[in-house]
């Protein structure tokens, strides 16, 4: 798939660390344009670190304006959306059910896994149809296909962009605008690993509900995503990727 990105305009969120920088470095070493977003100024340290095709912003997408300023800094910088990778989320305070989640926690999970896509989508698209097409890679969880005790209002959050995902799809497609989903399974990403940090016995658990018996790594979500993104998936749209081991079979 060398160089089917090659000289897109790419927007990562959740870019300063796990799969959102292996999808940042992966890109870019295939030519692309990348801004790269993320709450960390980790972000920023990335894209220096890449070079002159790459460019930093700190900001929550959970907040409408911060989605927006992050779709204009494509356009201001780099002249343009091609890609748009959602990728930013927030895995919630789960530690309990959904009759133990708080109003506090409940907002929060819906503005950054759903509002926050949704955002971007909106301020993304009209740029994409101004260039001729364009491809977004929404990143949701094996928490939108199937229960999971706990993660109740995680994964109802991840299950709604799963929703627009395939709507938009259909929406945009006479537009040559493609939009697709992953659900990784449990990968090791500083947000899972931290949360396995928190409960030690948590990681064994985890695991022996992987047919495959390991963690993914991000650098195999983001060949997923890369996929996606590149022209490599010219003729799809709408389709929802389980990448989780078997987790989901």
């Amino acid at each position: 798939m060398t160089g089917q990105v090659e000289g897109k305009i790419a927007i990562i969120t959740g870019a300063a660390s796990g799969m959102g920088a292996a999808v940042a470095r992966l890109m870019y070493a295939n030519g692309a344009y990348l801004v790269l977003a993320d709450i960390s100024d980790g972000v920023i340290k990335l894209a220096n670190e890449l070079g002159d095709r790459a460019a930093g912003i700190v900001g929550d997408v959970g907040t409408s304006a911060d989605a927006i300023a992050i779709v204009d800094l494509a356009v201001s910088r780099f002249g343009g959306v091609d890609i748009l990778c959602n990728i930013a989320g927030y895995p919630g305070d789960n530690r309990g059910t959904l009759v133990d989640c708080s109003i506090e926690n409940f907002d929060k999970l819906v503005a950054v896994n759903f509002r926050g896509p949704f955002m971007t989508m909106k301020a993304a698209i009209p740029h994409m149809i101004a260039r001729g097409g364009g491809s977004i890679v929404n990143v949701a969880s094996t928490a939108a296909l199937k229960g999971y005790p706990s993660l109740v209002v995680y994964g109802g959050s991840k299950a709604g962009l799963v929703a627009i995902t395939r709507g938009a799809a259909v929406e945009f497609a006479e537009h040559n605008i493609r939009v697709n989903a992953i659900c990784p399974g449990p990968h090791e990403t500083p947000m899972l690993l931290a949360a396995v940090e928190a409960n030690p016995p948590s990681r064994e658990k985890i695991i022996a509900n992987v047919p495959m018996r390991r963690l993914g790594k991000p650098e195999e979500i983001a060949q997923a995503i890369y996929f996606y993104a590149s022209d490599a998936s010219a003729f799809v749209t709408g389709t929802v990727l389980p990448v989780e081991g078997g987790q989901t079979a």
